[in-house]
């Protein structure tokens, strides 16, 4: 398990449960209540950190998409550490890439006042009167505004700063959301599915050139016949080959179109917003408040689907995945504490033995070896030595 893979599968499973904890609860409070009750720094950490941890996982899944191509074409041959070590340190990287892409949603992002009546003249008893306002506490993307500033020039131009700051940030949200990681994945999964086939064709053609060159050498029948022979005894293993093949390039089909499919309406819409293509008043605004909740909740639909696109799909995780919970979770759960399991050196290093305990003789010991669900996938060949050894002592 402790693979650079695995170690980014973390990560990605790490900025989703993130992004589940703190997305749904911060953007949903300003459509359940109008208004924000909340404190100023409230609304800067509501905003800020869920848009680090969606960064953080395009990042990431950007990242898996080009180690997963250099790692299947080069096949490095450094140490697990080191290579445990090298993802830790890209994982650290995507967090800080992450925060400073988010950090203008820390500075900009505060509560403000959106006033229905301001410095309105209301009188009081005995003919006193005094100036009111009316309004709603909101948190929104507002530049800093100076103590005393009243002028109204001012204040339509601060405001044509925070449209500015908004469609930038737009923008700058559209590119590393969306653009980039999906090019990231249509690229280096098409460069992936092409080297796959053609190391299939050379697979292929090197294994018929290397009948060919026997039948020549041997020179007992035909070639043709040869040829024929050795294509519908290798027909099981070609077609095997094929579903791999199909089966990967599916898998890596669906991760690209699932997060193009899942992050274009959230995209979209938050693009038509921000540049006021898409405004309504009235009625309108709340339909066009619905249609922004249900692109959000679409966008996180994208959580419920990464852990089987890049966890229990993969099929070493799956195994890998598997034989740890068999081994640490199953085990021990259906062993009795107080039975003491022998095992045979042949599956394990170690073998635990008790004085109290009667003698198992050697051929029931590989029975029960071969009986025990938890012996791991990987002992095939101890699997048919221990066969072996049986029909010796039978």
């Amino acid at each position: 398990m402790r693979t650079n893979r695995n170690v980014l599968i973390v990560n990605l499973a790490l900025s989703n449960l993130m992004l589940a904890l703190t997305n749904i609860p911060f953007l949903w409070l300003p459509s359940i209540d109008f208004e924000f009750l909340y404190s100023r720094f409230f609304c800067k950490f509501a905003n800020a950190l869920p848009g680090s941890n969606i960064y953080c996982s395009t990042l990431t899944i950007s990242v898996m998409a080009i180690d997963r191509y250099y790692t299947v074409k080069k096949m490095y041959a450094s140490s697990h550490r080191r290579q445990c070590l090298r993802a830790v340190c890209i994982s650290i990287l995507i967090w800080i890439i992450s925060f400073l892409l988010s950090f203008p949603l820390l500075v900009y992002y505060d509560t403000t006042m959106l006033y229905v009546f301001k410095d309105v003249t209301v009188f009081s008893s005995g003919n006193a009167t005094k100036l009111s306002s009316y309004g709603w506490r909101q948190c929104r993307l507002a530049p800093t505004q100076r103590k005393g500033m009243e002028d109204p020039n001012e204040a339509a131009k601060r405001e044509s700063d925070a449209q500015k700051v908004q469609l930038f940030m737009s923008v700058m949200q559209a590119l590393f959301l969306y653009v980039v990681p999906l090019i990231v994945l249509l690229i280096f999964n098409a460069k992936l599915t092409r080297f796959l086939q053609e190391n299939s064709r050379q697979m292929h053609r090197s294994l018929s050139d290397g009948r060919s060159d026997d039948a020549g050498t041997l020179c007992i029948v035909k070639s043709s016949d040869l040829g024929q022979t050795a294509a519908v005894r290798n027909l099981p293993a070609r077609r095997m080959n094929v579903r791999k093949r199909n089966r990967t390039t599916a898998l890596l089909i669906a991760m690209a179109a699932s997060y193009a499919v899942l992050w274009l309406p959230f995209t979209v819409v938050s693009m038509l917003l921000d540049l006021r293509i898409l405004y309504m008043e009235g009625n309108g605004a709340a339909v066009i408040e619905r249609i922004d909740q249900s692109c959000k909740m679409i966008s996180i639909m994208s959580i419920c689907v990464n852990p089987f696109l890049y966890g229990f799909l993969n099929t070493n995780f799956r195994h890998e995945f598997t034989d740890i919970f068999n081994q640490w979770i199953c085990y021990k759960l259906r062993t009795p504490t107080n039975v003491q399991q022998e095992y045979s050196t042949i599956a394990s290093p170690r073998r635990q033995s008790s004085s109290h305990s009667p003698q198992v003789s050697t051929s029931n010991r590989f029975l029960h070896l071969l009986q025990n669900p938890y012996v791991r996938r990987s002992s095939a060949p101890c699997s048919s030595f221990i066969r072996t050894s049986i029909a010796r002592l039978t």
